[in-house]
Formats: structure tokens, C-alpha cells, sequence
């Protein structure tokens, strides 16, 4: 999942909002410079990610990409499910999208940029620009596709054609997000942090 997503899956299991966003900053598993509830955060994220890559759907969607984009297929998914949940948001929970997002927004200004040089760029961002209620618009997946390829040096060309097949697909993607998602939910609510 994508930044939306694991912030909205924090909010409604109730954990850490910037610890969820941080599982794709913090790297390795000794967490212990982090306060308990980014530690949770993180470990949630990293589970929410696991449970995602080998979900039947997903594992299903990702075999209907060219081989030429399969490789990329988890960040395209990922980033035009962000989409798909800002469309459908009111279904998953009974907070509003702007409130949830601006309580995760006071959560990073808090934070130091000090976690890497990545989290720094991303963080101000997000703090300059509040992008995330984008997403609403699909086409704001082809600009976050564009962003990845330049962050990759253009190493893997994926923007146009990524945002084409998802396009081309969007009613069935749409189905499967819909099938898909609130069987994450149950799995938040239910897991372990160990």
C-alpha cells in the first residue's frame, strides 16, 4: 500500500498515524531509537505490506501487467489504490479525509527530518504542498508515477504505460480494490504487533 493507505490503516486500527507513514523510511529492524508507538507504526506498515504482496487479488492483479511493467506492478497498484481509497474513503471509516490527514500533517511537523535524506524530501513535501488529499484525482497517479521515475533516474520507464493499463482496467480494479480492502481492515484490527 501506498502513503493514503497506511495512513487511513493507522487511523482506523487505531495505531500511530507518522509510524505507519514511516515504515517506508526506516530500514532494518532495530527500531529502538524510535519512540513505542513509531516502533508499532513501523512494524504495521512492514505487515500491511506483506499481507498486500501475497493477497490473492493483488497477486492476481499483478499478473494481468506486460512483462515489461510487472516488476513495477506493486508500486503502480499501490499508488492508484491511494486513488481508489480517496474515492471511497467515506465507506471505510466515519471520519473525514481532511481531518484524518490533518492530524497525520501535525504528526510530521513534530518529527525532525533527521530519519533520511529521503524522509527529509518527502516531509517537506508533504508539509509545502499537502498533496495527499490528490489522489482523489486519478490523474494525480500518473504525477507520483512520473516523481518515482525521476527518484530511479529514469532507469525504469513505467509512468505512461502504468497509468494506461490502470486506466484502461479501472472498473475491474476497482471491483478487486473494493473485495480487497476491507479484508485489510479486518486484518489491522486483528494482528499482532510483536
Amino acid at each position: 500500500m501506498n502513503y493514503l493507505a497506511h495512513i487511513h490503516l493507522a487511523h482506523v486500527s487505531q495505531t500511530s498515524l507518522l509510524g505507519n507513514f514511516l515504515g517506508d523510511f526506516v530500514k532494518g529492524s532495530n527500531l529502538e531509537h524510535l519512540p513505542i508507538s513509531l516502533q508499532n507504526g513501523v512494524r504495521l506498515h512492514r505487515k500491511i505490506d506483506s499481507y498486500t504482496d501475497n493477497h490473492p487479488v493483488v497477486k492476481s492483479l499483478r499478473e494481468q501487467f506486460s512483462p515489461d511493467l510487472r516488476r513495477i506492478s506493486g508500486v503502480i497498484i499501490d499508488i492508484y489504490f491511494d486513488h481508489l481509497l480517496s474515492t471511497h474513503w467515506q465507506n471505510f471509516t466515519t471520519q473525514t479525509q481532511p481531518l484524518v490527514l490533518s492530524e497525520f500533517y501535525q504528526q510530521l511537523k513534530q518529527q525532525p527530518p533527521n530519519i533520511s535524506q529521503h524522509f527529509a524530501s518527502v516531509r517537506a513535501g508533504l508539509l509545502k504542498h499537502q498533496w495527499l488529499q490528490n489522489y482523489e484525482d486519478r490523474k494525480s497517479c500518473l504525477g507520483a508515477y512520473q516523481q518515482i521515475e525521476k527518484r530511479l533516474n529514469m532507469r525504469i520507464k513505467f509512468a505512461q504505460d502504468g497509468y494506461r493499463f490502470m486506466n484502461s482496467y479501472h472498473a475491474q480494479i476497482e471491483q478487486d480494490f473494493l473485495a480487497f480492502y476491507p479484508e485489510l481492515i479486518h486484518y489491522v484490527q486483528t494482528v499482532e504487533l510483536d
